[in-house]
């Protein structure tokens, strides 16, 4: 009994370890439902490295590069390369065909996951290509047989680690399905079967639950009738699959031990389930021999389940029939390209051939275009799988042939060409066009030609410019003759014939075209420039008006032209262009002045006119500071413009002085104190005065008086100083930036950080940002705030800049010293008011932050109370040990005196009974009572006592 339980337990414990195993099979299944259910061993893709897209996966078994493969949406093949794992996206399905390769026997591995179209499956494309296994060598293993260890192989076998693959023990070979290994010496008598098989077949070839259902039933038939031991029957049936119109099919059930080894089998076959709509049609035959003939099928998934009983022995199991609907027929793609023929002319190089016109009944998968027809040295960009073909480089004229082919979902192709023919356009001459005639009238000698409306069909490159050969001897000079507009220059009177000849930009030159120049005598006569009398003027008048209207022309004057000629200074005319004009910014000196007048027929005259102007006396100068001003910090400059300041010469020293009323901090840069703009740095809150003295040639000066404000800046306390451990000198703007950056991100949502400047601390030489934050109404957040929340933040983490922080406080020391004392803004300690000091307790275990909390006064009272308490204490527990160290007096004893002899009898019963003047008279009787225990004649003799211990209290 407890041998067969024994083994029972065992085979269960088997039984639950392969769990694993077969969860994965299923997992496998579920997840690759058309893998093709067999390892080829020592096989590669047929078209090697171009078969499609090799993705290499480390550190993977071979089921688990086959789970990566089941999880890819673009794998169709696992390929393994000794230890090395590749999912491969096939480019079609032969590409991928499995080629056997005897040399690398003990290297490769494949497996055929999922067919590239999902209408396929892998035993139709082997048995449409007539795969067949090489006949020496047994190659090809069925997906169940993959191992790791011992463990994963079933009887008679053993895991191979050099591949990985379960194979049989010695003395045993695989039989013709390749899944049971069997002795040399004998035959289980598994039939061949070539049809194609599911993975199902893997499922059912250990139905670990129907074992352990089986196992369980023998047990409990056991324990009730004990012998004889019912032995379990392994029983495999092979799982069919066909397809339509073909409806029937055979499941053979096969049994270890085998039914013609002298055992007698009984079998019973059911039906278990079908797919939901197979109907009832589904007929069954033989249902209780080893073979069951099933006919009537239709689409869908059936499960049989077979019991097969013996003498002493019981097995079943199940298998699937799956019935696929008709292989349908394809109707082939059709190729069409528009344009079928297309033109190309020169300089065009652009054509597009489209092929989505293309259809198929299922929709076409991919687009190959191939050249198969062109000029020589021609290689076209041709993109892979796209339906239009788009060609930018068609620059050598000649014929091109493209032909397009398209496959479909089912691999059927079709292929159709289109012709483009490059052309290359004729190039005409060129045509000169050398413009219109032209006349003049003398004094005019100058004249530009025009030769832009020339014209070619492929652009002018050259133009070229001669005289007449008639016109040899005539006087002319002429420039820019390549280019369409030459100038001609001192013409005389006379007719000029110009031959214009062009030039294209493939050598072609026009015909010659002419044009004519008449260059006639004067109409009328030049003009006379009439500039006015000269002027003269005394300062301080620094203007004069010009009249030059008394000019005249006989035919009128058009053009007027007033110029400055020579003069002490620059002069400005109101208008340069009139008869009359004013001139202004004279100053002491002579002034000529030109006019020239132009004609309607260009002849053009000049006249001058000068402008005297004396000092007879000399005005003082008149000195303009700008004006006052206010500014707010933190403009760091002062500004002070004295150019207004005025002289009737001209000013020769400017001076500003500053007042001593006036704040002394701030610096002149650029010795601007002596320059009409004064610029003062570096200034401070307050009011700043200086005085602006100018002084002309001749010694006269002025003064005026400039006074600044500088107020405070608005949000001062606001503005935060941020100081990094790096110094400014190698800080970049890109740190700098990710500083801004990074704050911002630890600000409240909403908030804009405002920078204000960048500085160097002046001790430490380290960066300091000094910025203030608004927030998203764009009001300004106290700088305390601002503080405080930064600092917590960066206490949490103080990388979250990537430069460390220094320090971060407020620019203006806001700490109001407890109002009893002033913040020193450089070293943010305060200053205490006289009787007041810092708080110890603060400084020491608290936040550090200076103050002024104690008064003086209170702390002197509580150290002396406090040293008043302390003396105490110690003097009384002096006293205390010295009471107790003190010996304590003996305490007298009494006798009674005056009792009867009586008194004797009682003696050894309160020979403990003393008295003394601490006893009470709770202490008396209760040492009565316990006398009274002893003898009832204590009554009286405790009465006498009683009476003795009054008289006593009397007596004291």
């Amino acid at each position: 009994m407890k041998s067969s339980q024994s083994i029972l337990f065992g085979i269960l414990l088997v039984l639950v370890c392969c769990r694993g195993y077969y969860a994965s099979v299923r997992d496998r299944k579920d997840l690759c439902p058309k893998i093709y259910p067999w390892v080829f061993l020592g096989y590669r893709p047929l078209s090697k490295e171009e078969a499609g897209l090799y993705i290499k996966i480390s550190n993977v078994t071979l089921n688990g590069c086959i789970m990566k493969c089941c999880e890819s949406d673009n794998c169709n093949v696992v390929f393994m390369n000794k230890n090395d794992c590749y999912t491969l996206s096939c480019k079609s399905n032969d590409d991928c065909l499995p080629v056997y390769a005897k040399e690398h026997v003990l290297d490769f591995k494949m497996i055929l996951v999922a067919p590239l179209s999902p209408a396929n499956y892998w035993t139709d494309i082997l048995e449409s290509n007539r795969f067949s296994e090489p006949e020496d060598a047994k190659v090809v293993y069925s997906l169940d047989k993959i191992c790791e260890v011992n463990n994963d192989c079933t009887d008679n076998e053993q895991c191979d680690p050099q591949i990985g693959i379960c194979v049989c023990s010695e003395g045993y070979e695989l039989d013709e399905t390749k899944k049971f290994c069997y002795s040399n010496t004998g035959n289980l008598g598994l039939g061949s079967n070539t049809s194609g098989y599911d993975v199902d077949d893997i499922n059912n070839a250990i139905p670990e639950q129907q074992q352990f259902d089986s196992l369980k039933k023998v047990s409990v038939e056991s324990e009730s009738q004990k012998p004889p031991e019912i032995k379990h029957l392994v029983v495999s049936v092979l799982s069919k699959t066909v397809r339509l119109p073909e409806n029937e099919a055979t499941l053979s059930a096969y049994t270890v031990p085998a039914d013609d080894t002298g055992h007698s089998y009984q079998y019973e076959w059911s039906l278990i389930s079908k797919t939901q709509g197979s109907g009832q049609t589904v007929s069954m035959n033989d249902q209780n021999g080893s073979t069951l003939k099933l006919s009537n099928l239709v689409e869908g998934l059936y499960t049989f389940k077979v019991t097969v009983t013996g003498t002493g022995a019981f097995g079943e199991t199940q298998a699937n029939v799956t019935v696929l609907l008709p292989q349908r027929i394809n109707t082939p793609p059709k190729a069409v390209i528009l344009p079928s023929s297309l033109v190309v002319k020169l300089p065009n190089t652009v054509a597009v051939l489209d092929g989505s016109s293309s259809r198929d009944d299922t929709g076409i998968v991919h687009w190959r275009w191939e050249l198969q027809k062109g000029q020589l040295g021609y290689r076209p960009h041709l993109p892979p799988d796209t339906p239009t073909l788009q060609l930018n480089d068609l620059q050598i004229p000649g014929n091109y042939t493209f032909k397009l082919t398209v496959m479909d979902a089912w691999n059927a192709t079709d292929s159709t060409t289109a012709n483009i023919t490059v052309m290359r356009v004729p190039d005409y001459p060129p045509e000169a066009n050398a413009g219109q005639d032209m006349v003049v009238y003398l004094p005019v000698k100058n004249v530009t030609l025009n030769g832009s409306l020339s014209t070619d069909d492929h652009g002018i490159v050259a133009w070229e410019w001669t005289k007449s050969s008639s016109d040899q001897n005539k006087a002319v000079d002429i420039q820019d003759t390549r280019t369409p507009y030459p100038r001609l220059s001192n013409l005389e009177e006379g007719l000029y014939t110009f031959v214009l000849r062009v030039t294209d930009n493939a050598n072609q030159t026009s015909s010659p075209s002419e044009v004519h120049v008449f260059v006639k005598p004067p109409t009328n006569k030049p003009p006379v420039a009439i500039a006015g009398k000269n002027l003269t003027l005394s300062l301080p008048q620094t203007w004069a008006l010009l009249d030059g209207s008394k000019s005249s022309d006989d035919i009128g004057i058009e053009k007027w032209k007033w110029y400055q000629i020579s003069g002490p200074s620059n002069v400005h005319f109101d208008n340069d262009n009139a008869s009359k004009t004013n001139v202004t910014e004279l100053t002491k000196g002579v002034y000529v002045i030109g006019l020239t007048v132009t004609d309607g027929n260009g002849n053009n005259a000049s006249d001058i006119v000068k402008i005297t102007v004396y000092q007879n006396k000399n005005t003082p100068p008149k000195a303009n500071a700008g004006g006052d001003k206010t500014i707010v910090l933190p403009v760091s400059a002062i500004i002070l413009n004295g150019s207004l300041s005025w002289d009737d010469l001209a000013i020769v020293k400017w001076d500003w002085i500053r007042e001593p009323n006036s704040l002394a901090a701030g610096n002149i840069i650029l010795n601007s104190d002596h320059l009409p703009v004064l610029i003062v740095t570096n200034i401070v809150e307050g009011r700043y005065v200086f005085r602006l003295k100018v002084t002309d040639d001749q010694g006269a000066s002025s003064e005026d008086i400039v006074s600044v404000n500088v107020k405070p800046d608005p949000i001062a306390k606001s503005i935060v100083c941020l100081t990094l451990y790096i110094e400014a000198s190698r800080l970049t703007q890109k740190q700098a930036d990710e500083v801004k950056l990074k704050l911002g991100m630890l600000l409240p949502t909403g908030s804009q950080l405002k920078v204000r400047k960048w500085t160097e601390e002046q001790n430490s030489k380290r960066a300091q940002l000094h910025f203030f934050v608004n927030d998203n109404k764009n009001k300004t957040l106290p700088g305390p705030d601002v503080v405080s929340m930064l600092k917590s933040k960066l206490k949490q983490d103080s990388s979250l800049l990537q430069l460390s922080v220094d320090n971060i406080q407020t620019t203006v020391c806001q700490n109001n010293c407890s109002g009893h004392g002033i913040c020193e803004e450089e070293t943010r300690i305060c200053v205490c008011e006289a009787f007041w000091m810092h708080n110890l307790y603060r400084a020491l275990f608290g936040d550090g932050e200076s103050n002024c909390e104690w008064s003086i006064v209170y702390v002197v009272i509580i150290l002396v109370a406090m040293f008043v308490t302390t003396v105490f204490c110690f003097w009384s527990i002096a006293c205390f040990c010295n009471r107790i160290c003190t010996t304590k007096q003996k305490i007298k004893k009494y006798k009674l005196v005056g009792v009867d002899d009586d008194n004797h009898t009682m003696k050894s019963s309160m020979s403990h009974l003393e008295l003394s003047d601490t006893d009470s008279d709770s202490d008396v009787l209760l040492d009565v009572r316990k006398a009274k225990l002893n003898q009832n004649s204590m009554s009286n003799k405790l009465l006498n006592v009683s009476r003795y211990k009054k008289n006593k209290r009397v007596n004291a």
